[in-house]
């Protein structure tokens, strides 16, 4: 079996979860139209990513995958109930329903069993944290751009912007802008 190998700028540029691997883009191109929506998702993806990776890597690995996906489904669901209350208690019930895709995202499913319980936990815990800094980042940027050319504003004070753009606030907007950041990643790191 082939070793798999940790490096911090993995999870934060050349293996981005959402530059690199095309995970979990929805949220971001819904939701990160401000940069105050960008940090809420970025908190709750953060941890329920990070506690339900971690909590499910006590699954014993001899299960068949697919009762290891459920039990990481399920994992992931009873976390997603204390991000969810501190979400409404910040009151940015705003990310609405990709708040619970987040429970089901293509790392924790996914990105886990193929990259994360390969590796040792000392070592699985800093990869973690620095993929879902990579997805933080990106939703970061993504939401601060938007902003910025959308409204005019960066968290609700007005900047000096000559022209408002004023369609960076709609969905398609954040594909474009994705788009863009998913060519400008591949022209920095290209694959091999």
């Amino acid at each position: 079996m082939k070793k798999t190998r940790f490096s911090v700028l993995d999870g934060l540029l050349q293996k981005n979860a959402v530059l690199a691997e095309g995970m979990v883009i929805a949220p971001i191109v819904v939701c990160c139209d401000t940069l105050p929506k960008a940090l809420i998702l970025s908190l709750a993806f953060a941890c329920i990513t990070f506690l339900t990776v971690i909590i499910a890597s006590f699954c014993p690995k001899k299960l068949p995958y697919a009762v290891k996906v459920v039990f990481y489904a399920l994992t992931a669901a009873m976390v997603y109930i204390p991000v969810s209350l501190l979400c409404d208690y910040l009151n940015y019930a705003s990310i609405g329903i990709y708040l619970p895709l987040l429970a089901v995202n293509s790392m924790i499913v996914l990105h886990s069993e193929l990259y994360f319980y390969k590796l040792r936990r000392r070592t699985m815990v800093p990869a973690l944290f620095f993929h879902i800094a990579g997805f933080c980042m990106t939703a970061i940027l993504t939401g601060l751009v938007r902003e910025i050319l959308a409204y005019g504003t960066i968290c609700g004070r007005a900047v000096d912007m000559p022209l408002l753009l004023q369609g960076f606030s709609a969905p398609w907007a954040g594909f474009i802008l994705l788009g863009v950041l998913c060519a400008l990643h591949r022209t920095i790191f290209p694959k091999k």
